[in-house]
Order: C-alpha cells, then structure tokens, then sequence
C-alpha cells in the first residue's frame, strides 16, 4: 500500500516507522531539520521498554504537488497548522485523505477543501518523544485500550471498504485499530477530557507527579471532565466512545485513580510531556470548547478556573 504520512512529529513519525516496518510503501513530508534527520536515517523509533531502537526505511519529501497520487494521505499535524495545509491538499489527486487531528470544531473546513468522497477521520493512541531525531514511542495496547484505541471513521458514519482497509493495515503494523460511528462526537469527547488534564497540569508546570500528589487539584481535573461530558450532553452530543462509562463513576473513586496513575512513567510519557511540547495547540482546543461551552449554556465553574492556568 502506498502511504504518505504528512507530518512528521511524533505520531507521524509512529505511525511511518511501523507502516514502514509492516512492508508498506511509505513516504514522510517533513521539513527543516526534521527533514534532514530523516533523508541520513530514515525514522528511528526506541522501543521505552527495550530501549532497543527500530530502524525504518521511507522515502521523504518537503512538498506536495498535485499530481502525487497515494492511496492513503494521512494528515497528523496540529490543528493551529491545519488552515496552511488544506490548499495544498485541495489540489492533491490522492483519493483517500484520512485526517489524524484534534478537533472539537467539527470538519466543515475539511469537508470543503477535499469533499466528502475523499475525507476520512482517525486519531491516535501512541505518542512518546522526540529526541536527537529518535522518537521514543508507546503505542496504546492491553489495558490502556480501556482509555484509548486508535480509531478511524468516516465522515458519514459508515463502515466503508476503504475505512475497513486502514484499520487493517494499522492492526497488522502493531498499532490496535477500531471503527468509530461518530468520529465527531469521540473527537469532541477527548477534547473535553485532555483540556481538563493539561490544564490541571499546567498548573504544576507539568509535574505530573505533582499533581498526582495534590488531591485537590486532582479532584478539580475529574469534576472538570465532567463538566466537559455534561456540556456535551447539553449540547446534544453522546460521550464516545461508551467504553468511556466509567467517568460516570464517583468523583472520589475517580481522583484516587487519576492520583495513582497521574505519579507513573505512563502519564508523564502521555500527557506531561505532551503539553510541555503542545501548549499552543492546547490553547486552540480549549478556545475551540469553549464555543461549545457558550453554546450548552450552563455554567462551568470549575473548568473556568482549571483553564486560567493555561495563559500563565
């Protein structure tokens, strides 16, 4: 299969090395040093657990033209990028352009640049970081599927071949897959919930063993995620995916959890560093709740004050 993966930070560069690995023809667009990094090594991923690195070999190019044809474009930028990209992708002839991004705004500016036949919809279980061109990587597996599996959808909501073909490839390069009736609604649902855990991070400048220490701050993250899911409820939106009922459970039971995992490696690989390395995107998706915030109509006192701590 001849992929291009657009955008080579950490999960690009995830979901290129394992693609790459699992015999796919797979090409990277990066730019800056990134690209160089690349054209001498290809992607380098270290396994956290081995430390052993994986070596994958993918073509690499800084440009798309219109003419460059794959069977699968698979767009993993931030959201703040996504306007600078949409021309190019536009113009592309490329018949399958899957869009791994965060998003509580929905994808009318998506479905305008590339048409609905061609739109598709995903996000990532896997992350890690990035270090002297090596991205030391997890990819969400086991238990940590009860939080997150990769998905993908379309933007009708049907199970279609194609749809049925990247989950497929995913699950036969390493990284657990499934299918998502309403991308959308999963999409506002994790926006509603990572706001509220950066954002109670940003407050400890993204200590996350301190924070996990702090009760108080840690109870303040789960009743804010619980605003977030009633916003969505009073918005008409159904929290997705529903393996996610266990945000139902007590406050307490919730923080005492949280507070456990908020003290591990896992959280700091997951969540920490990413917010060190994504505040802008993060203020993006907070203003972006906040529209559906305005639009439910209720009051989020909680929330209000979890996100002052994300323009310190």
């Amino acid at each position: 299969m001849k992929i291009l993966i657009y955008g080579a930070g950490v999960i690009g560069s995830i979901f290129a090395g394992k693609l790459a690995q699992a015999k796919n023809d797979v090409t990277v667009l990066a730019r800056g040093k990134r690209l160089e990094e690349i054209k001498k090594d290809g992607i380098v991923l270290t396994n956290p657990k081995t430390h052993q690195d994986e070596h994958a070999k993918v073509q690499v190019i800084d440009q798309l033209s219109s003419k460059d044809e794959y069977d699968y474009i698979i767009v993993v930028v931030q959201g703040t990028q996504i306007d600078e990209i949409l021309p190019v992708l536009s113009q592309n002839c490329s018949k399958n352009i899957v869009f791994v991004v965060n998003t509580a705004n929905g994808y009318d500016h998506w479905l305008k640049a590339v048409g609905e036949d061609r739109l598709m919809l995903g996000f990532p279980s896997a992350g890690g970081e990035r270090i002297n061109g090596k991205v030391s990587y997890f990819v969400g597996k086991g238990i940590q599927r009860a939080f997150q599996t990769t998905t993908f959808g379309e933007y009708n909501g049907v199970k279609s071949e194609r749809v049925k073909t990247i989950i497929k490839l995913f699950n036969q390069a390493g990284i657990p897959s499934v299918f998502c009736s309403n991308m959308d609604a999963w999409q506002k649902t994790h926006v509603a919930m990572v706001t509220n855990i950066a954002n109670a991070l940003y407050g400890f400048e993204c200590d996350n063993v301190a924070l996990g220490r702090s009760y108080k701050d840690m109870k303040d993250m789960i009743l804010g995620i619980k605003e977030g899911r009633k916003v969505l409820k009073h918005c008409g939106i159904k929290p997705t995916p529903t393996k996610l009922w266990w945000f139902q459970l007590p406050t307490t039971i919730l923080t005492v959890f949280f507070s456990v995992f908020m003290r591990t490696t896992l959280a700091e690989t997951t969540m920490a560093k990413h917010c060190i390395a994504a505040r802008s995107e993060m203020i993006f998706l907070q203003q972006e709740f906040d529209t559906l915030i305005e639009k439910s109509g209720i009051k989020t006192p909680v929330i209000d004050r979890l996100k002052r701590n994300l323009y310190i």
